[in-house]
Formats: structure tokens, C-alpha cells, sequence
């Protein structure tokens, strides 16, 4: 009762600094294998810029589509880009912008077999508060939303777009990008029992 009191009086402090929560749509991509290519790399002794070259086409290909589509991205983590998209935005136009990222690396004829660059990526939609700490980035969601779309990441598939109940829920039927997408890559639902955040319900889809 004592620790509840104390944290209703630090509750001003706390809104002062990170101000009234932001609803948003969230996006990790992450590329795949990106460990096993580079052990690769070092096992036959090539230059490291070998793997770094295929992690920044990976980021710099990513970051073009979500900036296409109206994204921001917030930051680059490892070989992993984390954006956000507008709560007006339409979300079939998230998934879409997901969707073309994984397929964007299709026909990269540098990179086959073992090399070829594969995605994966989530999506979230929720509030978030602004935690930057660096004036390079204006703002840098964190919260519930944020942990829960990165947790969902760390679970999806090679070439798998996996995304939250609440973003689902904001997706509508009459979306044109929503039904296309059920249409040629259907949905499976699932639920996860995620460490620190509970019982979580998402959907999959695989792009083939």
C-alpha cells in the first residue's frame, strides 16, 4: 500500500517527462541468418566487409520502403530496423509496406543460396511514450507495444510476418490491402505465452 502511494505521488513527475501516451503502428524487420553468414565469413577467412555489405543493403533497402510508404524509422538495431508508422495511417498500408520489404529481396541476384537475403518482421499498434535520450532521435517509442512487437519478432520465421491481436483489430475487412493479402497469403492465428508480458494472441503469415 506504502509503495502504491509513493508511486501516485511520482506519477506527475513521471508525465512531466515522457508527457501523455502516443497510439501507433510499430514495425521491426529483421534480417535472417545474418549470424551464420558472418561465422560463415570469418570460418573462410573473408573481409568483414563481406557481411557488412550484406547487412546494409538489408537496411538501406528496408529503410527505403518503410520511407516510401510514410514510415519513419527510428533507429537500426544490429541488423534489425525499427520504425513507426502514423496512428492515421491505414494499416493494410503497413502490412503492405511489410510485405514488399520481405519480397523486395526476391531477385537479388548477388546474393543466392545460403547468402540470400531473407526478412522477418512484426507489427504492432498501441500506445507508446517518447524515450529518447539523444537529440539525433527526436523520438524513440518504448512501453508495452514496443516490447511486445520486438518479442514477436524474436519468434517469427524466415520470410514471416507475424503481428499483434490489437494491430489485427485494427485491420478491416474492407481494406483492399487487408483482403488481397488474406486472399494470397492467408492468416494462421496463434498464442504465445511471452516472459514479462503475458499471454499474447498474433496472427502469421508466410510470403512466399
Amino acid at each position: 500500500m506504502a509503495n502504491k502511494k509513493k508511486i501516485v505521488k511520482l506519477l506527475p513527475i513521471f508525465e512531466q517527462r515522457f508527457g501523455q501516451p502516443e497510439e501507433i503502428y510499430l514495425l521491426f524487420a529483421d534480417l535472417c541468418g545474418s549470424t551464420e553468414f558472418k561465422k560463415n565469413c570469418l570460418d573462410t577467412e573473408q573481409p568483414e566487409l563481406v557481411w557488412i555489405s550484406r547487412q546494409l543493403i538489408f537496411l538501406e533497402r528496408a529503410a527505403e520502403i518503410i520511407n516510401k510508404y510514410e514510415g519513419n524509422v527510428v533507429k537500426t538495431i544490429g541488423d534489425e530496423v525499427f520504425a513507426c508508422f502514423d496512428k492515421l495511417k491505414e494499416p493494410g498500408k503497413v502490412l503492405k509496406c511489410a510485405i514488399e520489404v520481405i519480397q523486395s529481396f526476391d531477385n537479388l541476384k548477388i546474393y543466392t543460396g545460403k547468402s540470400k537475403i531473407n526478412a522477418k518482421i512484426s507489427i504492432d499498434f498501441g500506445p507508446t511514450y517518447n524515450g529518447s535520450i539523444s537529440e539525433a532521435i527526436s523520438f524513440d517509442p518504448i512501453g508495452l507495444s514496443v516490447d511486445r512487437c520486438a518479442r514477436l519478432n524474436s519468434i517469427a520465421a524466415s520470410n514471416e510476418i507475424i503481428f499483434s491481436q490489437s494491430f489485427w483489430d485494427r485491420l478491416t475487412p474492407t481494406d483492399p490491402a487487408n483482403v488481397s493479402s488474406e486472399k494470397l497469403y492467408g492468416y494462421k492465428k496463434c498464442d504465445i505465452d511471452a516472459r514479462g508480458l503475458g499471454k499474447i494472441s498474433c496472427y502469421k503469415m508466410t510470403i512466399s
